[in-house]
């Protein structure tokens, strides 16, 4: 193929803006520290000893160095760092350049920000010049602190543009071969290697990317799901040190995904992509996808249904293997030429979003002979992912048969009676040559056992085999522990069954049987997600999947993508919940602003439906409150309770949403609207006689309370049912499933009976999350007694407790995105200390308690440039020290108030140690 010119870009012009005053940096010392750091990871600093303070985790839209945003005018953030207490951030100074020499005072080329008074260090919108494609735009910033001084320069970030949105804007063209797993080829000759080369790739269906040979990117099961009739998502690769001078050749390696069914479309895999290529006059050379390429069905095809108990696996036909089909010497003159895909016209965005990536290589713990050629594989823990099995040398033809579970029934002899596998199965057809060796490529498992049958003939040892725990690779944000080795169990649980849930830009129920994102699993892990990962660009992500997936009523499905499957409206009211949450988390207005229409939308919908203020079906499908709990699905009239109850509580969440836009007539009726729901649901559903609602489960006792059904003066005798509900008829445990355990772990941490989410947490006995680990469990159940998924999303609602309830550490809604924290441990009595951290946007928030004797000492650490609310457990403000001085003598602490027998007093950033001589 002959390359062409298609575009020339312009030259930029350097700005002359000055820059604001300078001054010599305090933050000096503090910088080189950090880049030895940086540089040398085993050279442990400790900040908090040293005296500067500096710039760090530079990033553009919550991302790191992304590639390929399609933000015009994106959004700059970071970190301040320092060891001094009450550190501030008064000022920042941005530059931003198309080189990394030109980031400096008067040379920026795109935007010199000058001098900023303020304290904002995140969502700093870019205000420069307007940007192009296939530019690195790199930036760098420092700050002033509150004594005036200024830092250092921040190490230099980047990120770069992606701008054809539209189908117009693509030169390329739709290719596919119509089999499920086709190899795409392309050969070309290049006079020159490029100064630098962005590949455009948009795709329905998986894709692995080669140029010469070689993959490029370390990113697996691209792309993210999404629902594709209303949006397709673009990945943008540097493939600069990839393109060659001479002879080149660019391949796809495609798979089948929810291109085949469930995400709004029906197709064979394609792709489009548009490689540019820029010289050093910065005229780019186009090559893109069109009839011109040769396409063929890989020695890979799917197996399976791609449905519900049959997303099924891979057929790996091991003699059609050309190792060499990728290179630039391959001969591809005998492949067909390619067919023009027929796509629907969709809006085409950037992912915005960590990609899928391997976290761990897992060896497995034991492989057993059941017969001559039939082995079963423990891998030791549950895990989503791909595995690579070697086999013994095999004749040509020879069929090998893998099932995937997560667990299994044994027989009487020792074998295995059934694998609960969900059809989740792959098949190897040996190639007859040497050793060989299986590897899914397209389709994952989510399992931990592995059925081999009819293998070849030979020894299967642990070194054979190898499993690749792969997920949406969104940064860790929490640690825990605590003396109390059942909540750590319980801890590591949950956090690893998230990373086993995440692969796809999505969080899924499970990915063995159904692989659907439920508003309901999705809303009850919720709180967990924020505080166990960085989960901000993920939600942004996930939540304009739910958009476009509305429909024109206002109304949602149950699940994104859009799938029709069941739920209630604790399922749909996932996009409210998320919104609000996140805005707590992370302090991003933009997404309340971009969210708040459609959750509107919903909430008209819903009183369309309504009578005599009380909420009739209106979204379709099952109609559920609650699920999952031990005795299965909520009857019809507790159902009722759940749903009727939880719209006020929801409406309730959609005001604060309208406080925080300034919509305040909005705000006004949800809450009058919420007032007159809970009047007509107690007057229908309270038993008087029996002080209760409905049949009087621990979740129609919960759910009335949380949302101000009950009114005050019945109070008390309605929480006094419950605890008896809870204590005497259950012995301490759990008679709730996924939705009705998240309302009331959420409920009775915000009233301080942390005391009774320890009686049920801590339980080893059914139904507890200890009884799962008991019976062997590495992540948590479907339910509770360990029917159907072992690797799901009902039950990790209990993790934020251990963040937000034991270690105390919540966001401020009046300072959200944790520019001021709150720090409110609960003092269990069975507990002697507890240890937690969260990374929040402005650093790690540290709070750890023990007790010594009488007394309980508190330590917190809040990051630079936000402060804290603690609550210390006292008699009195005088019972309290921090760092050795009485409360009224320690700089940047403030007493406030007591309450509920705890001193609240306000903290700037730093280090503090309480010591708090009389207990609660």
């Amino acid at each position: 193929m002959t390359f062409r010119v298609t575009r020339s870009m312009r030259q930029l012009h350097n700005s002359s803006r000055k820059s604001g005053q300078t001054g010599i940096s305090t933050g000096v010392l503090m910088a080189f520290m950090l880049s030895l750091v940086i540089t040398f990871p085993a050279m442990a600093v400790d900040l908090t000893d040293l005296g500067g303070f500096a710039v760090s985790d530079l990033r553009c839209e919550d991302l790191v160095d992304p590639i390929g945003i399609d933000i015009l005018k994106p959004r700059l953030s970071w970190r301040m760092l320092s060891g001094e207490n009450g550190a501030t951030q008064s000022a920042y100074h941005v530059l931003v350049a198309t080189s990394p020499g030109l980031l400096k005072e008067g040379s920026a080329d795109l935007w010199d920000s000058g001098k900023v008074n303020t304290n904002q260090s995140q969502h700093i919108m870019y205000a420069g010049k307007n940007l192009s494609r296939g530019i690195p735009h790199y930036w760098t910033v420092r700050i002033w602190n509150e004594k005036g001084d200024v830092s250092s320069w921040g190490n230099s970030a980047v990120w770069t543009l992606f701008n054809m949105t539209s189908n117009k804007d693509w030169q390329a063209k739709w290719i596919t071969d119509g089999s499920s797993s086709p190899w795409l080829r392309h050969s070309a000759e290049l006079t020159v290697p490029p100064e630098r080369a962005y590949i455009y790739v948009n795709a329905l269906g998986y894709f692995q990317l080669f140029i010469n040979g070689k993959r490029v990117g370390n990113d697996e099961f691209a792309p993210h799901v999404g629902q594709y009739n209303k949006r397709t998502f673009c990945i943008t690769y540097d493939v600069t040190k990839y393109l060659k001078q001479g002879g080149n050749a660019i391949g796809f390696w495609m798979g089948s995904g929810w291109n085949q069914g469930g995400a709004g479309l029906k197709t064979a895999p394609s792709v489009r992509a548009q490689l540019e290529m820029a010289d050093a006059n910065r005229e780019i050379t186009t090559l893109i996808t069109d009839e011109t390429w040769r396409a063929k069905a890989s020695s890979l095809a799917y197996r399976g249904k791609w449905k519900t108990n049959n997303y099924g696996g891979e057929v790996h036909t091991a003699s059609q293997d050309q190792p060499d089909w990728a290179n630039s010497d391959f001969d591809d003159s005998a492949w067909p030429r390619a067919k023009l895909a027929k796509v629907a016209d969709t809006p085409v965005s950037s992912e915005m979003l960590q990609r899928n990536r391997v976290i761990e290589t897992i060896t497995p713990v034991k492989v057993t002979n059941l017969t001559n050629t039939t082995w079963l594989v423990d891998m030791g823990k549950a895990m989503t992912g791909t595995f690579e099995i070697t086999f013994p040398k095999a004749a040509k033809g020879h069929k090998v048969s893998m099932q995937f579970g997560d667990s299994y029934t044994p027989d009487k002899n020792g074998g295995i009676s059934k694998l609960n596998s969900f059809r989740q199965a792959s098949e190897y057809i040996c190639r007859g040559n040497g050793v060989e060796m299986f590897k899914n490529r397209f389709n994952y498992a989510s399992c931990r056992y592995i059925l081999i049958r009819n293998a070849p003939e030979g020894r299967l040892t642990t070194e054979d085999i190898k499993g690749y725990f792969i997920t949406t690779d969104l940064p860790k944000a929490s640690t825990f522990n605590c003396s109390d080795e059942t909540l750590n169990g319980i801890y590591t649980m949950v956090d690893h069954t998230l990373r086993c849930l995440m692969l796809g830009g999505y969080q899924v129920d499970c990915h063995s049987r159904e692989r659907n994102g439920y508003g309901g699993d999705g809303q009850s892990s919720l709180d967990t997600t924020l505080c166990f990962l960085r989960s901000d660009a993920f939600y942004r992500k996930w939540t304009r999947d739910w958009l476009d997936g509305q429909r024109n009523d206002g109304g949602f499905t149950y699940t994104s993508p859009a799938s029709g499957h069941g739920g209630g409206p604790f399922w749909c009211g996932f996009l409210t919940a998320a919104t609000l949450k996140h805005y707590h988390h992370y302090g991003d207005i933009s997404l309340v602003r971009r969210n708040y229409p459609a959750i509107k939308k919903w909430f008209e919908l819903a009183q369309s439906k309504t009578v005599n203020d009380l909420q009739q079906k209106f979204c379709g499908g099952w109609y559920l409150g609650d699920w999952a709990s031990p005795k299965g699905v909520d009857d019809k009239g507790n159902a009722e309770v759940f749903i009727h109850a939880y719209m006020s509580y929801a409406l309730e969440q959609a005001a604060k949403l309208a406080d925080a836009l300034g919509e305040i007539a909005d705000a006004r009726m949800f809450r009058e609207r919420a007032a007159a729901r809970n009047v007509a649901t107690h007057s229908k559903f309270f038993d008087p006689k029996g002080r209760k609602y409905g049949s009087g489960d621990q979740v129609t006792y919960v759910i009335p309370l949380m949302a101000g059904v009950v009114p005050d003066e019945l109070h008390d005798e309605v929480f006094d049912g419950f605890e008896e509900t809870l204590i005497e008829k259950n012995k301490g445990h759990l008679s709730t499933g996924l939705s009705g355990t998240y309302m009331m772990i959420q409920y009775l941490q915000s009233i301080d009976r942390d005391d009774l989410i320890y009686s049920f947490s801590s339980k080893r006995t059914y139904p507890s999350w200890g009884y799962m680990i008991e019976n062997g469990a590495t992540a948590t159940w479907e339910y509770w007694d360990g029917k159907l998924s072992r690797i799901h999303n009902c039950y990790n609602n209990i993790g934020s407790w251990f963040i937000e309830g034991l270690a105390g550490i919540r966001p401020d809604p009046k300072k959200p995105g944790f520019q001021n924290a709150i720090i409110k441990p609960a003092f269990i009595k069975q507990l002697r200390y507890v240890n937690g951290s969260h990374d929040s946007v402005y650093g790690r928030i540290e709070s750890n308690w023990k007790r010594q004797g009488d007394a309980i000492i508190m330590t917190v650490k809040i990051p630079a440039n936000s402060t804290a609310t603690v609550y210390v457990p006292a008699g009195s403000v005088d019972d309290v020290t921090v760092n050795g001085l009485a409360i009224k003598k320690a700089e940047h602490v403030t007493f406030r108030r007591m309450e509920r027998n705890r001193a609240v007093i306000k903290v700037g950033a730093g280090s503090y140690e309480f010591l708090c001589r009389q207990l609660q």
